[in-house]
């Protein structure tokens, strides 16, 4: 007898219904709660929403009976090896594009950020926490979804499916009053979706398919966002950031054409 479920006919669709179905499941707790609509919040929740990505590549993986396939996911976890641009790049993009962003916030009038309110010497623990909690989407969206859907599309048609479906789940922690991105404007959340999936992938390819350098450059966006939010300027230099990226993936599309974002 055939397998006719959805994972073995269409295994991407059942990895996103997943994620969504088990990230949701922690998320949307958490945001009832910060409304007084539900009883009560647990640090549990933020961790299954934060692996629902991983579990779910997981859960398809093994109904499709691919341990193989589990390990080459993991496995790529421990792929670093790249030219050291590469190194560069991850580590210093976020850097270099916040900078940029408070500049033009400085020329447009907006109020500098308070230098003295971040504890600077935090740095590197608050980004080694960054990557243990982005790695598990990266794990999902790149490992797992990301070489299945270039097996049917070109990259350009990847980046609008990914970024769209990326932005939706996020749609609880938007909707959280005690979420930084409940204040975030909609429309630039989906543009900086859409555009940090185009340089998500093109960063893949050229890294060998490495979940390392993804889940780096992740980790990286994330700590910076977080210290422009302790320094007061996160909502105030969000729109800068956005252009900057829109900008720099644009390029990518310019010179890659919408195939591949790679030249073999």
């Amino acid at each position: 007898m055939h397998d006719r479920s959805l994972a073995t006919r269409h295994p991407v669709t059942a990895f996103y219904i997943l994620a969504f179905a088990i990230s949701w499941l922690g998320w949307v707790p958490q945001a009832l709660y910060a409304r007084r609509a539900f009883p009560f919040d647990n640090p549990l929740f933020n961790l299954l929403a934060g692996a629902g990505p991983t579990l779910a590549a997981v859960i398809v993986l093994l109904r499709l009976r691919d341990t193989a396939g589990i390990r080459r996911l993991f496995g790529s976890l421990l792929q670093w090896k790249a030219s050291p641009g590469w190194f560069v790049f991850v580590f210093g993009f976020w850097a270099v594009t916040a900078a940029v962003a408070l500049g033009i916030g400085a020329v447009l009038g907006s109020a500098p950020p308070a230098l003295d309110q971040f504890a600077w010497g935090s740095l590197v623990p608050i980004f080694v926490m960054m990557l243990f909690s982005n790695v598990w989407e990266e794990i999902g969206w790149r490992g797992f979804a990301l070489p299945r859907l270039q097996e049917r599309y070109n990259d350009l048609m990847i980046a609008f499916i990914m970024g769209i479906l990326w932005s939706l789940w996020h749609l609880p922690l938007m909707l959280n009053p005690s979420s930084p991105m409940a204040g975030l404007p909609w429309a630039g959340e989906l543009i900086f979706s859409l555009a940090l999936t185009i340089i998500y992938t093109w960063l893949y390819l050229h890294t060998g398919g490495s979940l390392l350098f993804v889940s780096i450059f992740h980790a990286m966006s994330n700590t910076i966002a977080f210290v422009l939010l302790e320094m007061g300027v996160y909502q105030s230099s969000y729109w800068p950031v956005v252009a900057l990226t829109t900008v720099f993936a644009m390029g990518i599309v310019l010179r890659y054409g919408p195939r591949r974002f790679i030249r073999r």
